[in-house]
This record gives C-alpha cells, structure tokens and sequence, in this order.
C-alpha cells in the first residue's frame, strides 16, 4: 500500500484524478479530463498508469475506483 501511496503523492495530476473519481464516482475520460482541467490525451494516458497500478477500472468508457483505489484515496485525503 505504501508503495501506492508513493505512486500517487509523487505526480500531482495522479493525485487530481484520483480524487476526482474519489470525489465524483464514474465519469467518462473527457468529463475527468475537464474536471482535473488537463487534455483528455494527457487525463487518458494517466488513467491508463492508474489501471496498471489496480487502482482505476474501466467499462464501457467510465472510469472508477477499485477498491484498492478508494483505499488509497482515503489515506490520501489525509495527506492532502
């Protein structure tokens, strides 16, 4: 767990999207994208790093936590 916490606190935009879906639920790339104010390119290919990690789940083009995920938003909403 440390580990992903390391992951996540060490590149801010990580930490926007994560507690964005922490925040919001299920949203679609571009709607992530526009809340974390970055191009949905940029908000995809970090999706993709936090599906990788086992943190974010994709189906049928929404995005969420997995539980892992909402773990590691919790311990970071105390960091933050």
């Amino acid at each position: 767990m440390d580990e992903l916490i390391g992951f996540i606190s060490s590149n801010d935009k990580h930490d926007r999207i994560l507690g964005i879906l922490g925040h919001q639920g299920t949203l679609e790339r571009e709607l992530i994208a526009k809340r974390a104010r970055m191009i949905p390119m940029t908000a995809g290919k970090i999706l993709e790093e936090l599906q990788e990690k086992g943190l974010v789940d994709e189906k049928d083009g929404n995005y969420s936590l997995t539980e892992t995920g909402t773990e590691v938003e919790n311990k970071m909403k105390g960091l933050r």
